[in-house]
């Protein structure tokens, strides 16, 4: 027994905040994250994805989620391989017409809007603030860039000139073009698409 009036301490004191942070929603990090290729970020989404909708914050657990729901979005499993977020690995797969079966799902989804804005924009920002500038895909074609050494791609939306909106996707796999040749190819596929009346 204690003397002399003393209270005796809470067993559990109640935690003190010393700080705290809100995140931004997660439709900004996917802007970073498709606007300017930001492999990090993409990797952290991968294992966000596993943790809040799959079996656990790691790679394969994101890798679950992700399996799961382009077979939902119509796309069979033969059609693509990935083993990791940022599309780094040179063991991923996938099928052009995957690309274009999933792009085709997200323009039919309540959120495509919010989708198609985290694409960089032709001539205006992101990767592609530089390509197309002075021609009159400026604005019209929001697609998302990829590149490893000797392969290059590009995937999104473009508005034709006849008003069409057309889904694309052109990959380049093993070529023995200099970078800038064939990049100029896919851009100017892209530019036909574009311009077609």
């Amino acid at each position: 027994a204690s003397g002399g009036g003393d209270s005796p301490r809470p067993i559990n004191p109640v935690p003190l905040t010393l700080a705290s942070y809100e995140s931004q929603p997660v439709t900004q990090d996917l802007r970073v994250i498709n606007k300017v290729s930001q492999n990090l970020h993409a990797e952290l989404m991968l294992r966000l994805l596993g943790k809040e909708k799959g079996t656990s914050g790691s790679i394969q657990g994101g890798l679950e989620v992700l399996r799961s729901f382009l077979i939902h979005a119509g796309i069979k499993p033969e059609q693509f391989v990935f083993f990791d977020g940022s599309g780094l690995s040179r063991e991923n797969l996938v099928t052009p017409s995957a690309i274009v079966a999933l792009l085709r799902y997200c323009h039919q989804q309540p959120w495509r809007q919010v989708y198609e804005d985290t694409l960089p924009v032709a001539g205006v920002d992101g990767s592609l603030s530089e390509r197309f500038r002075g021609t009159s895909a400026v604005g019209q074609v929001h697609a998302k860039t990829g590149a490893l050494s000797h392969v290059y791609s590009l995937a999104g939306y473009a508005t034709a000139a006849n008003g069409d909106h057309v889904v694309f996707s052109i990959m380049t796999n093993n070529d023995n073009m200099p970078t800038k040749k064939a990049i100029e190819t896919i851009d100017q596929i892209v530019q036909t698409i574009v311009d077609y009346k």
